[in-house]
C-alpha cells in the first residue's frame, strides 16, 4: 500500500466515489470500508478477525492501515453499525496508528466501545458522538442516515449514505425478524423509501446466503429455553457470546417467571449485563441476579447461569468447567448445558472436546445441530432477496463474507434484476470508483493484514510464525561452547539443551551423540588454529552439522541456536 496510490485529485474525476475495502470482502470478520470523496475519507467500522493462528501466539488479526495513514488528514469521521468486536475491535489500534476522527455510534455500542478503549487508556481522548438509530447527521460531503436493523446485538444499524455522486446503501450485518425479542422491527419502509427515490449503490451482508430458509426470530428462543427451564432437575448453564444483552435478557425475564436465580460466570457477561443494565435493556435484571458464591444457598435446579466460552476458548469460563477447573461450579447428573451460539469456523474440534468433557461430567448439552436454542443474526437468501427488490440499487457489490458468499450473492442480484454487468464482486485491497454511469475496479493494494499478539498489538511477522511452526514441529536444541577471548581456544563444552525433539529415550542418545559431534567441529576448529589456517565459523558450523545430524537420524531438522560464549 505505497504512496503511489494517493489520489492524484487534479487527475481525479470529481463526480467519482471511491470505495476501499480493508477488511471484510473474503473472509467473514476484520469489517472496514473506506469511503473517499475528493479530499474528504469517513471510515465504515474497523472491525478484527479472530485469528485461527491462537496455538501460535496470533490472539487475532486486523487491517492494515497503510492506506489510511497515509490520507490520515482527510479522515472526517469512523461510523460505527454495531458494538460486535469483528466492527469495533481494530479501533483501539487505528487510534494507536494515529488514525484520529470523530467516532459515530449508536447507543449500547457507545458502552462497548468506551469500556475497550478504557482498557488501552484511551477513553479519555476519544471523540465519541452517539447518534440515535433513525437519526440523519452531515460529515463533510457525506449525508448519513442511519436505519434499524435486526441482529444479535442491541442498536444495530444500517447506513443510508446520501454522496454527491448518489445514494449508497451499506446494510451493515442485519437481518429480517418480524418479531424481535428486544428493541424495534427492522425499517423496511426506510429501505423502500430509498429505492424509491435511487439508489446507486447497494452493499450488502453476505454471511448467510448459503441458506435458503427465512431465519428463525430471536423470539423462537424465548420459547425454547423456557422449556428448557421448566424441565431442568439440576444446574441449568446458558453459554452465549458475551455481547449477546437481547438474549440474555430473555433468560433474565425467564428466570424472574420461573422463581429461578441468574449467577454470572466469565468477565465479558459479567461486564455486558452490566452495561445492558446501564443502557436501560435489562430491566429488572438485579431482582434475579445472585453471585456465584451465594449458589449453594438455593436448590440446584433454581439456579441459572450465563457463561462464557461457547466457543471453547483457553481458560473461559465453561472450558473450565468441562475440564473439573473452575473452582465454583462443578456439574452432577442432571445438569444442563444450553449452548445458544452458533460454532464459529475453526473452532469446531475446540468445541467437540468441550462437549464430550461436559458430557462426561454427567451433564446433557444441547446445542445449535439437535435444537432450537440458537439462531443467527444474519439475513439468509430470502431476506437478502427481499433487500435488492426493496432496494432496487442500480449498481450491488456484496460484502461481509468469504469468497464463495460473496459469488452467490452477486448471481442472487442478477437473478433479481440487477443487470449482471452492473454487479461487481470487489475483495480487499481494491479501489473500487463509483459514479452515476459507473462501478468499476480502478487499482488493486496488495492486500496485506496484521497479525496482533497480546493487547499492546505486537506485530507477528512471517518469519516469526515460521520459527514457531518449527518449534512446534520439530523442536529447539541449544548448544553451548565456551572458549578463551584471547586465545580462541575452548575452556568449556560443549553443552547440548533441548525442548520437543523426541522422546526421553532417543533424546539423551541423540544429545549424547550430538555432544560429540560438536566435539569433533571444535577439534577440526583448534586444528585450524594451530595451522594457521583461516578459521572456520564455528556458531555456524556447529549449527549445519547438528541439523544435518538430527535429519539423518530423526528425519526432522530442528532449530538450533549454537551459543559460543567468549569470556
Amino acid at each position: 500500500m505505497g504512496s503511489d496510490l494517493l489520489p492524484r485529485i487534479g487527475d481525479l474525476r470529481v463526480s467519482e466515489l471511491r470505495i476501499v475495502p480493508l477488511g471484510g470482502l473474503g473472509e467473514i470478520g476484520m469489517n472496514c470500508m473506506a469511503l473517499e470523496y475528493g479530499d474528504e475519507i469517513i471510515v465504515v467500522d474497523c472491525g478484527l478477525l479472530f485469528s485461527d493462528l491462537d496455538h501460535l501466539g496470533v490472539g487475532f488479526v486486523i487491517p492494515d492501515f497503510t492506506y489510511l495513514k497515509e490520507r490520515k488528514d482527510r479522515i472526517k469521521a469512523f461510523v460505527i453499525t454495531h458494538g460486535h468486536e469483528d466492527h469495533i475491535g481494530a479501533l483501539p489500534f487505528a487510534l494507536k496508528a494515529g488514525l484520529h476522527a470523530p467516532i459515530y455510534v449508536s447507543n449500547f455500542t457507545s458502552l462497548l466501545l468506551r469500556q475497550k478503549l478504557s482498557e488501552y487508556e484511551l477513553d479519555e481522548t476519544v471523540d465519541l458522538r452517539r447518534y440515535e438509530i433513525g437519526s440523519s447527521f452531515q460529515i463533510g460531503s457525506f449525508r448519513i442516515k442511519t436505519v434499524c436493523v435486526n441482529h444479535s446485538i442491541v442498536d444495530s444499524a444500517a447506513l443510508i449514505i446520501d454522496t454527491p455522486v448518489g445514494k449508497v446503501i451499506h446494510t451493515g450485518d442485519f437481518k429480517i425478524d418480524t418479531n424481535p425479542y428486544y428493541g424495534k422491527t427492522i425499517d423496511l419502509p426506510a429501505f423502500e423509501k430509498a429505492g424509491d427515490d435511487g439508489v446507486l449503490l447497494l452493499l450488502s451482508d453476505s454471511t448467510n446466503v448459503e441458506r435458503h430458509t427465512h431465519s428463525l426470530s430471536e423470539s423462537v428462543i424465548y420459547t425454547q429455553f423456557e422449556k428448557f427451564f421448566k424441565e431442568s432437575r439440576g444446574l441449568t448453564i446458558v453459554s452465549m457470546f458475551a455481547s449477546n444483552v437481547g438474549r440474555m435478557g430473555q433468560v433474565l425475564e425467564l428466570a424472574g417467571k420461573l422463581d429461578k436465580k441468574v449467577a454470572l460466570s466469565g468477565r465479558g457477561i459479567e461486564q455486558n449485563v452490566r452495561l445492558g443494565m446501564e443502557a436501560g435493556y435489562l430491566k429488572g435484571a438485579e431482582s434475579v441476579l445472585i453471585d456465584l458464591a451465594d449458589m449453594d444457598r438455593y436448590a440446584r435446579d433454581q439456579v441459572v447461569i450465563l457463561s462464557t466460552g461457547s466457543q471453547g476458548e483457553y481458560r473461559s469460563s465453561l472450558i473450565r468447567i468441562a475440564q473439573g477447573e473452575h473452582g465454583q461450579i462443578t456439574l452432577q447428573k442432571g445438569d444442563q448445558v444450553l449452548m445458544s451460539s452458533k460454532f464459529i469456523p475453526g473452532n469446531e474440534k475446540a468445541i467437540g472436546r468441550m462437549i464430550n468433557s461436559l458430557f462426561k461430567q454427567g451433564a446433557e448439552v444441547l446445542y445449535e445441530a439437535i435444537h432450537d436454542i440458537h439462531v443467527s443474526g444474519h439475513a439468509t437468501r430470502p431476506e437478502l432477496k427481499k433487500m435488492l427488490e426493496l432496494v432496487r440499487p442500480k449498481y450491488f457489490i456484496p460484502v461481509h463474507g468469504e469468497y464463495r458468499h460473496l459469488v452467490h450473492h452477486s448471481n442472487l442480484a442478477r437473478e433479481t434484476g440487477v443487470p449482471a454487468d452492473n454487479v461487481l464482486i470487489a475483495t480487499n485491497g481494491d479501489i473500487v470508483g463509483l459514479s452515476p454511469d459507473s462501478c468499476r475496479i480502478l487499482e488493486h493494494m496488495e492486500e496485506t493484514r496484521v497479525l496482533v499478539e497480546g493487547r499492546e498489538g505486537g506485530d507477528v511477522s512471517k518469519l516469526m510464525l515460521k520459527d514457531r511452526r518449527q518449534l512446534g514441529e520439530k523442536g529447539i536444541v541449544f548448544s553451548l561452547v565456551v572458549r578463551n577471548s584471547e586465545t580462541r581456544r575452548i575452556i568449556s563444552g560443549p553443552e547440548l539443551i533441548s525442548k520437543g525433539l523426541a522422546s526421553e529415550q532417543i533424546e539423551a542418545w541423540l544429545l549424547d551423540e550430538g555432544k560429540n559431534l560438536v566435539r569433533k567441529v571444535i577439534e577440526k576448529y583448534e586444528a585450524g588454529l594451530d595451522s594457521g589456517a583461516p578459521p572456520i565459523d564455528l556458531q555456524e558450523t556447529i549449527r549445519i552439522e547438528l541439523r544435518r545430524f538430527f535429519n539423518n537420524n530423526i528425519g526432522k531438522k530442528p532449530i538450533v541456536l549454537p551459543i559460543v560464549l567468549d569470556l
